[in-house]
């Protein structure tokens, strides 16, 4: 799936260009990981592998099988925050694993922007559902989970 694709495929509150991230990224996503959480961080050697799992082409072409998507936002040429999105097969149900904006990117939109295409990408490839865990201390996360804006295409599952 190319970028155009991602970003035409469902309408948001519009801030930044969407695209699938591919290993020239590593440094910016690794960077990003590392700004925005002080536990539970994904290595460089995770994101590397989480890259490997998706089955795109540095020209933007994807499988539907993709097993691990990894979409950015961009500020101008800048990443300034990913998604990490998780599609068993067999599965109708997507999981967001990781979703981290960059802090002087914050309250534009990035990360509506990225939850828009998210959905999009998770119906293109056959899944029905995108369930989600959040810390309970992450309040940001939280009230942009569920945010009237968010209704409609974000979904809080109660966590198991």
């Amino acid at each position: 799936m190319n970028t155009t694709a991602l970003t035409k495929a469902r309408p948001a509150p519009h801030a930044g260009t969407i695209r699938e991230a591919g290993l020239r990224d590593l440094d910016a996503l690794t960077a990003i990981e590392n700004q925005c959480f002080s536990m539970d961080r994904i290595s460089r050697s995770g994101l590397r592998r989480f890259l490997a799992h998706g089955s795109c082409t540095p020209a933007g072409g994807c499988t539907l099988q993709a097993r691990a998507r990894i979409l950015v936002v961009e500020n101008g040429t800048r990443i300034c925050g990913y998604v990490l999105l998780l599609m068993r097969r067999n599965s109708r149900i997507a999981r967001i694993y990781s979703l981290a904006v960059a802090p002087e990117y914050r309250q534009i939109s990035m990360a509506r922007t990225l939850l828009a295409c998210t959905e999009s990408v998770a119906m293109a490839s056959g899944r029905n559902r995108i369930r989600l865990e959040v810390r309970e201390d992450n309040t940001a996360a939280l009230r942009l989970y569920t945010s009237p804006r968010c209704q409609g295409s974000c979904r809080l599952a109660e966590m198991e």
